[in-house]
């Protein structure tokens, strides 16, 4: 070969090397903003799935409290993450089967609602290292004599909750404040 054949290899290779580097970063760059863009989409559809999970649990709970023939505590039996031995869960649920504030013990510091959650899910408020808050909210009634009733809000950060009504039992599906 020639030193002129050699210098023309070399250019060849190096603008071919140059147009797949600006290829692989351009298909980067086309990756990365699909992937933000759809960020919060998958954040809510996440959350969405710990409200149905939670849902679930609740529902599953009430009718555990149907099949123990009503009783003031209803055991579940859960696996254990460190040796898959099954451990007793025993959840106080209200006069209708539900788990309810007023059954919950608040002697920690954790309001009512944190322990619901604890009850019912047995898994840290955090969702996708996003704290999960749980807040009490009154619902105010018109007529004398009636029960105060609650409910409890589970949201995240940016926005996404759903409720929990203990008189009910029903979760509401995700919304955004």
């Amino acid at each position: 070969m020639t030193l002129q054949q050699v210098s023309a290899k070399k250019g060849k290779s190096l603008a071919e090397n140059l147009i797949i580097l600006a290829m692989i970063g351009l298909l980067m760059a086309t990756f990365l903003y699909y992937f933000f863009k759809q960020e919060q989409h998958l954040s809510r559809v996440g959350f969405d799935s710990v409200a149905n999970t939670f849902s679930a649990r609740v529902i599953g709970i009430h009718a555990q409290w149907f099949m123990d023939n009503k009783p003031s505590w209803v055991l579940i039996k859960e696996a254990t993450a460190v040796n898959g031995d099954r451990e007793n869960n025993r959840i106080a649920v209200n006069k209708l089967g539900w788990v309810d504030i007023a059954t919950v013990n608040s002697l920690s510091n954790e309001n009512e609602c944190q322990k619901i959650w604890q009850q019912v899910l047995a898994t840290p408020m955090i969702y996708i290292k996003q704290p999960i808050s749980a807040v009490i909210v009154n619902i105010k009634t018109n007529q004398v004599g009636q029960q105060q009733k609650y409910l409890c809000q589970y949201s995240l950060p940016s926005g996404e909750y759903f409720e929990y009504h203990p008189s009910n039992g029903k979760v509401t599906e995700i919304k955004i404040h």
